[in-house]
């Protein structure tokens, strides 16, 4: 870019308590430290010019500039606090995982090409260049940074997402809970919720019935659409029936004793599962029935199967 010296102003390069501006302690500073390219916001730009002219009257050789489309938030306003998080900080806390924001931000105002969006570290590294950097500004979506970071956890090994997990049940799971939770225990719920989470933050209350004795619900949750109090007592009754005689209470099992035992109540699969994952769970959206019933274990659910008809 060209700039007409007539439109520079004769800028102030030291205060009147003797300490320099920031564009001359800008210039001696990156002198001293040796830089070789400086990349910087777009704001930047009007400043660029007078720093060239500093770094001539200085004697010293000028680095490479470039400068980078601003972060806009969904409002195509600069993005601020008035966004949510902004430090990477906050983004930890809430859940979202360092290879994932490096990914994201990445692709803010840079493209590998047009349709590559997923990229390790070493793919960023080995495929970055300012020529693919955009002139436009670039919006900072949450809802692709949710996607993305969703993408990244089911990705994770089984362990190392329990891993990540654990420090989110310790600090986010109800005060009567056990803690700290148990590993061995955790690792059987992790797989339950790995392929449903968009954040780890989003795990505690996701899970927050495996780890607490009571459940607190309305009664109008447990009763499942075109259905009432009486039709779903007896569902429930005839399922803690069957289930107290079950076999085995592997996930297998469960399913094959239920999915009949619907047709046989003259219910849909959504009815029946509805009540008994509320009577269970104490919410209408949790991990699969079956695997939940499972960790949970026989004389927990049977407990809280009893508890749903003393509450209908």
């Amino acid at each position: 870019m060209a700039f007409e010296n007539n439109t520079l102003d004769d800028l102030v390069l030291l205060k009147s308590d003797g300490y320099p501006t920031y564009h001359l302690a800008n210039i001696v500073d990156d002198h001293a430290m040796k830089v070789s390219h400086v990349l910087r916001a777009e704001e930047w730009l009007s400043s660029t010019p007078r720093h060239v002219l500093l770094y001539d009257a200085m004697g010293y050789q000028p680095p490479e500039f470039a400068h980078l489309p601003m972060l806009l938030g969904p409002d195509r306003s600069k993005l601020s606090k008035r966004h949510g998080a902004v430090s990477v900080g906050e983004f930890r806390d809430q859940g979202y995982l360092p290879e994932a924001m490096m990914n994201f931000l990445a692709l803010l105002g840079w493209s590998l090409d047009d349709r590559t969006e997923l990229m390790s570290r070493q793919e960023l590294i080995e495929g970055f260049s300012l020529e693919r950097v955009s002139k436009t500004a670039a919006v900072f979506s949450r809802q692709k940074l949710d996607w993305m970071n969703g993408v990244y956890i089911r990705k994770l090994d089984p362990e190392d997402f329990l891993e990540r997990c654990l420090a989110f049940l310790k600090r986010d799971l109800p005060a009567d809970a056990e803690r700290p939770p148990s590993a061995d225990y955790v690792r059987q719920i992790a797989p339950l919720v790995q392929e449903r989470v968009r954040t780890l933050a989003e795990v505690p209350a996701l899970t927050r019935f495996f780890f607490v004795d009571h459940l607190e619900y309305g009664t109008d949750l447990l009763i499942p659409k075109d259905m009432d109090a009486s039709s779903t007592r007896r569902a429930l009754e005839v399922s803690r029936q069957r289930l107290a005689a079950l076999a085995s209470f592997d996930p297998g099992p469960l399913e094959d004793l239920l999915r009949p035992l619907a047709e046989e109540l003259g219910l849909k699969t959504g009815q029946l599962f509805g009540a008994l994952r509320t009577a269970v769970t104490g919410q209408k959206a949790a991990p699969p029935l079956f695997e939940t019933m499972s960790v949970l274990g026989r004389e927990l659910c049977l407990s809280r199967i009893d508890r749903a008809l003393s509450k209908l």
